[in-house]
């Protein structure tokens, strides 16, 4: 009879593992800031994070305009794609490149990714140089 126990859970445990094998991994949770910008002034965004765990790719789109217009802006928009599981910071800064420790705004966001590659944003914080700036919550997905 004990012999009889013991297989029964043994194929039940057999057969949930079997059943997660099977399951496909999901796909990695991409994390994407689109913000305001206007690199005419010199002016462009700068991302940094703390840990490399992710890889981002960055891309500049004009607004529209009825008549070419100089001076006008746009949106800069960043994806980023988990590459490993961690936690990391991860800081846009608006400056101009070439001018040492002068900016205009600056958001910072933390970022848990976990072993399946999915993305929680567990803090976000804004700082303005003039006035406080709205922080905006980044799609992730």
């Amino acid at each position: 009879m004990k012999k009889k126990t013991l297989i029964i859970p043994m194929l039940l445990a057999a057969a949930l593992l079997v059943s997660a094998c099977g399951q496909p991994k999901p796909e990695p949770q991409k994390v994407t800031f689109s913000l305001e910008s206007n690199p005419t002034t010199g002016f462009s965004w700068q991302l940094v994070q703390s840990e490399e765990l992710f890889d981002t790719e960055s891309v500049y789109t004009a607004d529209e305009q009825t008549e070419p217009a100089a001076g006008s802006g746009g949106t800069e928009s960043f994806t980023l794609t988990p590459k490993k599981a961690g936690t990391t910071t991860v800081t846009l800064t608006y400056a101009r490149p070439w001018e040492d420790g002068e900016q205009a705004d600056q958001l910072v966001y933390t970022f848990e990714i976990d072993q399946n590659l999915q993305v929680k944003m567990t803090d976000a914080y804004s700082m303005g140089v003039n006035e406080p700036i709205a922080t905006p919550v980044p799609e992730i997905g």
